[in-house]
């Protein structure tokens, strides 16, 4: 079935559209809420976002069932957070002292990890760059913060070996256990697949600025199940 097809119109579902649309605002305002009155520091908030929203996209390919649907719910989300950065809303999201476009770019990475597992036939595209995105990202930026062992920079925006490490780490056990539960893969080839996908993602987070580790991550997670032929 096309994309803008007559019939994709037809079936859209917009019973599961607005569940998930409510679930996210549920979680934005009551982070909106908590970052207003309690002072958090907006890199904690905007990572807490960050893995809810990842938690529940893990979801989307299990109850939306038509490209359609995601490309209106993802949409209308990115039409909203542009609206919110233009704006000067949603300050635990977007009131970071850098530019960047990691919020708009993530309902773009979540679109092309659910092409990918929709038109490939398996989760496994959009699970393995997905969780990765939504856990590994953070962690490597929380711990490189609160662990800033062997600092390196990029066009003056700094990171560390330490976060690097940790983010390789979580892709790598990301990686290995989804693929030998999903696929029901050898230990061996699991391993090496999984070593392939945490070496390239932590890579594309090591250089990506801006935001851009957003996009970079999922397509290097893509990429290297492409070249794995999964």
């Amino acid at each position: 079935m096309q994309i803008f097809s007559k019939q994709a119109f037809q079936e859209i579902d917009y019973k599961t559209l607005l569940i998930f649309s409510g679930l996210y605002l549920f979680f934005f305002v009551v982070t909106e809420i908590v970052h207003h009155y309690s002072r958090i520091k907006v890199e904690y908030t905007r990572k807490f976002i960050h893995i809810i929203t990842g938690i529940i996209a893990l979801f989307f390919p299990i109850f939306i069932k038509q490209p359609l649907d995601l490309l209106i719910l993802c949409g209308s989300f990115a039409i909203l957070l542009v609206c919110t950065i233009k704006y000067d809303l949603l300050k635990s999201v977007n009131r970071i002292d850098r530019k960047s476009r990691g919020s708009i770019l993530y309902p773009v990475a979540v679109v092309t990890c659910y092409m990918f597992q929709y038109y490939r036939g398996t989760y496994i595209y959009f699970f393995i760059p997905i969780l990765i995105l939504a856990l590994a990202d953070p962690a490597a930026a929380i711990i490189g913060k609160k662990y800033p062992y062997g600092k390196y920079a990029l066009k003056n925006l700094t990171k560390t070996v330490s976060g690097s490490t940790s983010f390789f780490i979580i892709a790598l056990i990301i990686s290995v256990v989804s693929l030998n539960l999903k696929l029901d893969m050898y230990i061996y080839d699991s391993l090496w697949i999984g070593l392939l996908i945490a070496a390239s993602t932590t890579l594309g987070e090591a250089v990506s600025i801006k935001g851009y580790d957003n996009i970079v991550i999922p397509l290097c997670a893509i990429g290297s199940l492409l070249i794995c032929g999964i």
